[in-house]
């Protein structure tokens, strides 16, 4: 099932939401639609409802989303470096629990 990245910027919160699968052939467009949209973004939100899979390119993506935005904290104080994100289905919440995402990631049930 293809990917599909719809974007919500509103003032400095940037919503993503996901349709599909996140794999090795949809994490790209991912990372790209997620930081060429974080100019003046202050927090991200990802909401995860329309999200049927994830692989480990897939937390690959995620991770490098953090990276990204925690490099731009330490440019600007006022980003919040956490990334909030939402309504995983459980079988993709597992995931990021058993990686230790939960860490990294403020996962909302």
């Amino acid at each position: 099932m293809p990917l599909q990245v719809d974007i919500k910027k509103e003032k400095e919160v940037l919503t993503v939401y996901l349709s599909g699968d996140l794999d090795i052939n949809t994490n790209k467009e991912f990372k790209e639609n997620v930081n060429s949209n974080l100019e003046d973004v202050k927090k991200i939100t990802v909401d995860c409802e329309n999200l049927s899979y994830v692989d480990s390119t897939g937390l690959g993506a995620f991770i490098s989303i953090y990276k990204t935005v925690k490099e731009k904290k330490e440019k600007d104080l006022s980003v919040e470096e956490s990334i909030l994100i939402k309504n995983l289905k459980p079988h993709i919440k597992k995931i990021f629990l058993i990686t230790d995402l939960d860490k990294v990631f403020t996962i909302e049930e």
